[in-house]
């Protein structure tokens, strides 16, 4: 009688720790799955590291025109930076047409000069397969990153991420001199001023 007392409350609990397992461990292969169906992009590498920087000082916003192959989001946009600017910079994500998407914000230091310069958007900013986009940054005091003819007669292919060369869709490398930053829509002699995104493929169902 004392067995069979005691057993039924140990059946119980083994019962219900099983249970518990099996559920974290569901939890667990869910959350691998998904990390395993989402990745990211960027256009260039890391180990990309440009070394030209205009000594030109006046406040303009940089960018480069992409598109991609399948739907995702932008989580963040990086560029990189020869000289650094101490009143930090704001990164814009937008339209083909100039309507801004997103935006994010970051302080001087945060990463080491000279080096890429990567800062988030808040929210993350979904983006659809085969629309052009443009992503820059606003440097306040000039001095950005460069390098000339380089949209002129090629484009750069990252897994589904595309920059187009100059004449695909109109001209890459864009820019535009304003106090505050705005849509950059000038270009100069196909020039990439090596602005870049995180891109993140949306996860699919398995």
């Amino acid at each position: 009688m004392l067995y069979t007392k005691w057993h039924k409350p140990r059946s119980i609990a083994r019962t219900i720790s099983t249970v518990f397992l099996v559920g974290l461990s569901s939890t667990y292969f869910h959350l691998q799955l998904a990390s395993a169906c989402t990745q990211v992009y960027s256009l260039w590498s890391d180990s990309v590291q440009p070394t030209f920087a205009d000594s030109d000082n006046n406040p303009v916003e940089l960018g480069v025109k992409f598109r991609t192959d399948v739907d995702g989001e932008v989580t963040a946009i990086r560029f990189y930076r020869i000289v650094p600017i101490d009143s930090g910079y704001t990164v814009n994500l937008w339209s083909a047409t100039g309507q801004l998407l997103g935006s994010g914000v970051a302080v001087e230091g945060q990463s080491p000069t000279p080096g890429w310069q990567t800062i988030q958007l808040y929210p993350p900013v979904p983006i659809k397969a085969n629309q052009f986009y443009i992503a820059s940054y606003y440097a306040s005091k000039g001095r950005y990153t460069v390098t000339e003819n380089f949209f002129n007669n090629t484009g750069v292919d990252s897994g589904p991420l595309h920059a187009p060369r100059d004449g695909e869709q109109g001209s890459n490398g864009v820019y535009t001199y304003s106090l505050g930053g705005g849509f950059p829509t000038q270009s100069y002699n196909g020039s990439n001023y090596w602005v870049d995104v995180k891109f993140q493929t949306a996860s699919t169902d398995h």
